[in-house]
């Protein structure tokens, strides 16, 4: 009998220690941001950032760079065709901490047009929040810039390729388990 209890208190403790890593755990974020020319009739009026910016943002040079990205072929693809235009492509290693919040990481291009975070949050599954702003060369009618937002908040699983969408810029993702 005490053979069975044992048994069934590391199975138990295997069961719970799992959980905990996958709370835990460490993950490669790769993101790629790209302007796309596409035709649309959408208007956009929004001149002033309308980010809320999350406590605790961290810049994305604190983070150890990823020394393999899996999206390269992605950023050829995307170069190739005169419609899209990279802007950004970055990996980075990140724990998820502790708690259900990963640190919000500051995304910005190196010109600064592009700027916003990304955000992990692991609840009963992985989710990934961006909220990035892209300032356009384009002026409304009073000559104020335009801003383009994306603000989306997804359920996502661990080594999949997500595209997140706008009309003006794109957001390729991809999350790994280390």
């Amino acid at each position: 009998m005490t053979k069975i209890t044992a048994y069934s208190l590391a199975a138990i403790l295997g069961l719970f220690s799992s959980n905990l890593l996958a709370e835990g755990g460490t993950y490669q974020i790769e993101l790629i941001v790209f302007l796309q020319a596409m035709p649309n009739t959408e208007v956009f009026e929004q001149t002033e950032s309308r980010i809320k910016w999350p406590t605790g943002l961290t810049e994305l040079s604190a983070y150890k760079k990823a020394d393999n990205m899996a999206l390269n072929d992605s950023v050829a693809a995307l170069s190739k065709d005169s419609a899209y235009r990279p802007i950004l492509h970055v990996s980075w290693i990140q724990s998820a901490g502790e708690g259900s919040l990963s640190a919000p990481v500051h995304i910005q291009s190196g010109d600064g047009k592009l700027n916003g975070y990304l955000q992990m949050q692991h609840e009963q599954s992985l989710q990934m929040a961006v909220d990035l702003e892209y300032t356009s060369n384009q002026s409304d009618s009073s000559g104020n810039t335009i801003i383009y937002r994306l603000d989306e908040k997804r359920p996502i699983k661990s080594n999949e390729v997500y595209y997140l969408d706008h009309p003006k810029f794109g957001v390729i993702a991809k999350i790994s388990t280390l």
